[in-house]
């Protein structure tokens, strides 16, 4: 490179489709099965949420990522299954690492999943629970702050210090201190 522009990623490496439409968006997921969904949570003509529940649901489920600007609309979207979460304003390279990361992480299980179904139960098992699939958590011995149900779920990290939790039995959320 002569012009000294050093590109932050490529994206010629995926193939990526775009539509400003839930029921185009819909339709194409239940045509392709995509490996990633990435979908903003509050559109003009529908839901994110109804984009996450369907790729969820194909025959071989999408790793999804949510974007959104509003934390409070995110237990609907974990319910549904999504795979991470991320809050706006967020940089174009937090983007690309993240999708990068879950990626990644769909490529293990799929290589995994025959050797789930053939082959060794116990030894698939503890190497399944030590693998982190998307960048949500399940913290079960961590109590909502409202209702005090045992078991909610971090989604989005604020900071090194502090983390955005999720109750999906109230709908709630808050800001805590990040658990390791």
């Amino acid at each position: 490179m002569t012009s000294g522009y050093v590109p932050l990623f490529d994206i010629t490496e995926y193939r990526v489709k775009a539509t400003p439409h839930v029921q185009v968006a819909l339709e194409y997921i239940r045509r392709v099965a995509p490996s990633l969904v990435v979908t903003e949570l509050a559109l003009k003509d529908g839901s994110g949420v109804d984009i996450c529940s369907s790729a969820k649901s194909s025959s071989v489920p999408a790793t999804v990522l949510v974007t959104t600007t509003d934390p409070t609309t995110v237990p609907d979207a974990l319910a549904a299954g999504c795979d991470g979460v991320l809050l706006k304003p967020f940089a174009l390279n937090l983007l690309m690492t993240r999708i990068s990361r879950l990626l990644r992480d769909r490529s293990i299980q799929l290589r995994l999943q025959p050797v789930r179904t053939f082959g060794k139960p116990t030894h698939v098992t503890e190497r399944g629970d030590l693998l982190k699939t998307g960048t949500n958590r399940r913290w079960p011995n961590t109590h909502c702050p409202y209702c005090s149900h045992g078991g909610v779920t971090s989604f989005d990290f604020a900071s090194m210090r502090r983390a955005w939790y999720a109750c999906l039995a109230c709908r709630k959320v808050w800001m805590a201190k990040r658990q390791e």
